[in-house]
């Protein structure tokens, strides 16, 4: 141990202080005042190390240098670290016929041969007599040059060497020599020792806490020759989460990984490669062996019994598979806990983990495959009498141990029975994650009946993930199950969930072809409760075609009821209200509300999720208010379902296209179309292809437009049900943002077609609200289909209420009754969840008819739909609307591509010239200062502060004066 000035030693991390400790404790010992020093830590936390430290610097300076250690293999040697120290004076240095140790010879004799007498047996010694004579030797070794006494490991020391330690910590004060000693840290003789000097101020006790993860690294920098920013953070999270920070498990597991080549070193740096295992190090194994042999047989035994179970244990099932009571049980896990060998968990008190992983599997490499596997199933034996329901976590926990038993098939059983209630549960993740470690498990298993029982409850999951594409490529398993033991339904149910699933990735014809081959299968006389879910999924296949479809899911949600399929009977309910949605709101809402009914009568979690996201939907269509909906999409987000949450995600980026928020309309698409694109969520992608149609038509952006359609085409067919709303909803709304009003009825019209082919998921194509809007401008709609408002048609949708609303305005404006009109007109305006984009259109296509009849605010209409189309960049709509307002006898000055009016006062048809003048006015000026101000005569400022009493409304010049003050102030607050 003696480290001389030429050795070289590791270099020390993360120990700086400690070092300089220990460095001032040995100058001072050399300058005659001595001391104690008591390094305490786990094994491997580098006690060793500093001790060599220490060393170093005491031999440098000259000092008496004498090592001692405890044993810690075979009995305990009396006195050994004493003797071995001490040893090295009888060897090195002729002090032991000094005339101060005369009187201590006898008590010497049982340290050191020379001092034993060859006549007598010595006779042990008073311990306080071999403190005061091992205190007076190290006094005549230290003399004018310090002593460093250096005793490590006393934790494995006998009682008479901790008395005498006790005995010179407290009296080497007023000598050079320094006494310094390791102990591991832990209850224990030794240990108590320890903090009774430090409590007593008769030692310093320095403790040695793991490494950071920044400390791993230099210390991986250090052992590999690298600079610390070349050593990858994967590299640093890999040792730091394997060793927990110990610096000899990093160091060993370092140089492990770099010897199998799971660590490729070069000279720019080091590469992780993870495909290749790194294998516990022997110098590892051994030291954990040694510490769980320390422990006894019984707690040997636990630890190994809970290193088969994992990184993670519950001491519970340690009795159990043991047989241990619980007295016994608890003394062994507060030994290992007092070893550092497994620590409590933070949350229940019946789980401990293992330190760090590595510790986990050294005590497993103890053991032979055999042995885990007995070990295993005597623990899932035990888990099975402690929790005979297998509730909560012990499903999977069983699982996982019945695999280790090397029983797959029991396994897999057991995870699929944890995946099932999971899903009932609504944890999708979860799900999906037991029950693909259940396929794994069962796939090459010869019980074809569990085969077919795991991969209908996978797919099941996958449905209800929306994780279309990942089911479909299940499809290849179907010839396996072709087996006299795989009973019928239990077939026709994998074929009906691998119908779901091609149908939400837009595959119809395969869905069509399962669901066919799932009828083939329970044969022609298959009862009614069988069939209902073949007819349920069947109905929303054809809900494309609304008669077949209404049918299919009536016949379903009426044997569903009668049978007590509540899930079933929410599917069919949920293809008769996205049917109905088209013809009666309320009808349709009547189904939502009672799909949540069912859900909640029979504690269906994800149906109550999916009733939520409908209900939601249906009050953003007929109010506007999307709350709900958010909220609802925020739920699923959590939940885990990908298809509820990419459905509320481009229902809300709709909702935010409508709302003029095109930016976050965009954002969210995006962030749904890389997923639902993998996911194989067809029905999303379409959703989003529409949503920027919308963003494009409603900016005037024609050209994006063509290429929003061309994606909505290549996501769905050319008979998507979304066309008729793409040309509705973009394309007419385009055109007349271009002023082409034909082009706009022409696009309604081929709206009209697709929706009479295939039907649009909402009435929104424009037959009930734009296209109503220009029927009657033009003169081509009547009264009765002018009142959209009443009754519980298509009209009562917010989209289409706006332009409706707008419509039955003109044509009360025709009858003359012109407050009406105009009362329908503020409605429209004072909507708090209006869209922008349709109001302001309706304001420009309205504006002329109102001023043909004399009802209504043209002129403020106008000018508020110029100013929001000329902020939006759409010229066209703008020009049209300055060209009404001339029409209305307005004189409309020339606009400026930059305007310093603000918004407010070009609303009231402030001009250029009348904002300089009703900004100096704020200063009180008069005319004259004003003219001379602004290079006009006094009669023109005259006549912009008679318009300007007018536009804002005000009673006199004062007034006005007082108006341009507050203003100025809002506008420029400093």
């Amino acid at each position: 141990m003696l480290a001389g000035s030429n050795c070289s030693l590791p270099v020390l991390v993360a120990r700086d202080h400690q070092r300089d400790l220990l460095h001032a404790a040995v100058d001072r010992a050399r300058q005659g005042h001595g001391g104690c020093v008591f390094l305490v830590g786990e094994d491997g936390t580098g006690k060793t190390r500093l001790v060599l430290e220490a060393a170093r610097r005491a031999w440098q300076s000259g000092m008496s240098v004498l090592p001692g250690r405890a044993g810690s293999t075979g009995p305990v040697v009396p006195l050994r670290p004493l003797t071995e120290a001490l040893a090295h004076l009888s060897r090195s240095e002729p002090i032991l016929e000094h005339p101060r140790l005369r009187p201590y010879r006898s008590a010497l004799g049982g340290l050191l041969p020379e001092y034993r007498s060859p006549d007598t047996a010595p006779a042990p010694p008073s311990p306080v007599l071999l403190g005061e004579a091992v205190l007076r030797l190290l006094s005549v070794a230290g003399a004018e040059r310090g002593c460093l006494l250096a005793l490590e490991d006393l934790h494995d020391s006998d009682r008479e060497t901790l008395t005498v330690v006790e005995y010179l910590a407290d009296n080497l004060v007023h000598q050079g020599t320094l006494l310094l000693a390791t102990v591991r840290q832990g209850p224990g003789p030794a240990w108590d020792l320890t903090q009774s000097l430090g409590r007593r101020c008769r030692g310093a006790v320095l403790p040695l806490d793991p490494l950071d993860p920044p400390a791993v690294r230099l210390l991986a920098a250090s052992r590999l020759r690298l600079f610390p920013h070349q050593v990858p953070e994967a590299v640093v999270t890999r040792l730091y989460r394997d060793s927990a920070g110990n610096p000899f498990l990093a160091t060993e597991l370092l140089q492990a990984m770099v010897d199998s080549g799971a660590l490729v070193v070069h000279p720019g740096g080091c590469r992780l490669v993870d495909e290749v295992p790194t294998a516990v190090p022997s110098s590892v194994r051994h030291t954990v062996a040694g510490q769980a042999t320390r422990l006894g047989p019984a707690g040997h035994r636990l630890l190994t019994a809970a290193a088969v179970i994992g990184e993670r244990f519950p001491v519970s099932v340690l009795g159990q598979t043991l047989r241990l009571d619980q007295d016994d049980l608890l003394r062994h896990v507060r030994a290992a806990v007092t070893a550092g060998l497994v620590v409590p968990g933070p949350d229940d008190h019946d789980w401990y983990a293992f330190r760090n992983p590595t510790i986990t599997l050294a005590l497993l490499d103890l053991l032979t495959p055999a042995d885990r596997a007995v070990l295993a199933q005597r623990v899932t034996e035990a888990v099975h009498e402690l929790h005979p329901e297998l509730t909560g976590g012990w499903c999977a926990f069983a699982a996982r141990l019945a695999g280790r038993g090397g029983d797959p098939a029991r396994a897999a059983r057991l995870l699929t029975l944890a995946g099932r209630r999971s899903l009932a549960t609504g944890r999708l993740h979860a799900a999906v994650e037991t029950l693909e470690q259940a396929w794994r498990l069962a796939e090459t298993a010869p019980d074809a009946p569990l085969r077919a029982e795991v991969l209908h409850e996978l797919l099941c999951a996958l449905v209800e993930t929306g994780d279309a594409e990942r089911g479909l490529r299940l499809l290849d398993n179907l010839d396996d199950l072709c087996h006299p033991g795989v009973a019928p339904e239990r077939l026709a149910d994998v074929h009906v969930q691998l119908a779901r699933l091609a149908g939400l990735a837009g595959r119809r014809a395969d869905a069509v072809v399962q669901l066919e081959t799932a009828r083939a299968v329970l044969g022609p006389d298959a009862p009614g409760p069988r069939t209902a879910y073949l007819d349920a999924v069947a109905a929303h296949l054809a809900i494309g075609v609304p008669d077949q479809a209404v049918r299919l899911a009536e016949r379903a949600v009426a044997e569903a009821e009668h049978a007590g399929l509540p899930a079933v009977a929410c599917l069919g309910w949920q293809v008769r209200g996205l049917l109905a949605r088209r013809r009666e709101t309320d009808e349709a809402q009547t189904c939502f509300f009672r799909i949540r009914q069912l859900a909640d009568r029979h504690h269906l979690p994800l149906w109550r999720a999916r009733a939520t996201l409908l209900l939601a939907e249906h009050q953003w269509l007929l109010t506007g208010d999307a709350d709900a909906l958010r909220h609802s999409a925020e739920r699923n987000g959590r939940r885990g379902s990908s298809a509820l949450r990419h459905t509320g995600h481009t229902l809300l980026a709709w909702h935010h296209a409508l709302r003029g928020r095109y930016d976050e309309a965009e954002r969210l698409v995006a962030a749904s179309v890389a997923e639902a694109g993998r996911l194989g969520l067809r029905d999303v992608l379409v959703r989003s292809s529409l949503v920027r149609a919308i963003c494009a038509g409603h900016r005037g952006r024609r050209p994006e437009l063509d290429e929003a359609l061309v994606e909505l085409r290549r996501h769905g067919d050319t008979g998507s049900p979304y066309l008729a709303l793409a040309h509705g909803m973009a394309y007419a709304v385009c055109a007349l943002l271009e002023e082409d009003p034909d082009r706009a009825r022409d696009e309604l019209a081929r709206a009209a077609r697709y929706d009479a082919e295939r039907p649009a998921p909402y009435p929104l194509a424009g037959e009930h609200g734009l296209g109503l809007l220009l029927d009657v401008l033009g003169g081509a709609a009547s009264w009765c289909r002018g009142r959209p408002t009443s009754g519980g048609d298509a009209g009562r949708l917010h989209w289409n209420r706006q332009f409706g609303s707008l419509a039955e305005a003109v044509l009360l404006g025709r009858q003359g009754r012109r407050e009406e009109a105009a009362a329908a007109v503020a409605a429209v305006r004072r909507d708090p969840h209006a869209h922008p984009i349709a109001v302001h259109l309706g304001l420009r296509l309205v504006a002329g008819a109102a001023r043909t009849d004399r009802w209504g605010e043209p002129v403020a209409w106008l000018r508020q739909a110029e100013e929001h189309f000329r902020q939006a960049g759409l010229g066209a709509p703008a020009r049209a609307c300055r060209a009404e307002l001339r029409r209305c006898g307005v004189v409309v000055p020339h606009r400026r591509d930059t305007s310093r009016v603000p918004p407010p006062l070009r609303l009231r048809g402030v001009t250029e010239r009348e904002y300089e003048v009703l900004e100096l006015m704020a200063d009180w000026s008069d005319n004259r200062s004003i003219a001379n101000e602004l290079f006009i005569s006094p009669r023109t400022v005259e006549k912009h502060v008679a318009s300007l009493i007018a536009k804002t409304e005000q009673t006199n010049r004062a007034a006005l004066n007082r108006y341009a003050a507050r203003f100025r102030e809002r506008v420029n607050p400093d």
